[in-house]
């Protein structure tokens, strides 16, 4: 049976479903610190596996060099970056998530101040291909 996991930004006015997540992983690149004022924990998921169930018309999307990223436009709360086929979904907007981190990324520009707390695997820039 496929997992099936639900999500909504800050407000509520954007909702979201994520089927068969692939991983969870943090990513500690300067642009999540400045997308979210720290790192950011996201859930992997194929694109065909994340539909909008309400508020799809709210999504804004910052165009960046790196990955596109979708914003709710009313209250500002991160929803994903699109990585071109996977989406990395906010991990902190899914109820009832019982994933655990799996990797970190970009550790080598994380916050001075940020401890890793975890087992995952560290790579100091992307997991290798």
């Amino acid at each position: 049976m496929a997992e099936t996991l639900n999500g909504a930004c800050l407000c509520g006015s954007i909702a979201y479903e994520v089927k068969d997540p692939e991983a969870m992983g943090v990513c500690h690149c300067t642009r999540c610190q400045r997308w979210t004022g720290s790192s950011l924990t996201g859930v992997v998921v194929a694109e065909e596996n994340f539909r909008f169930t309400d508020g799809e018309d709210l999504v804004e999307t910052y165009e960046s060099e790196f990955a596109p990223r979708n914003f709710c436009g009313t209250c500002g709360a991160s929803i994903y970056d699109d990585l071109g086929g996977k989406y990395f979904v906010a991990a902190g907007l899914i109820r009832d998530l019982k994933m655990s981190p799996e990797f970190h990324l970009q550790v080598a520009f994380k916050a001075p101040w940020e401890q890793i707390g975890d087992s995952a695997p560290q790579f100091d820039e992307n997991r290798p291909s």
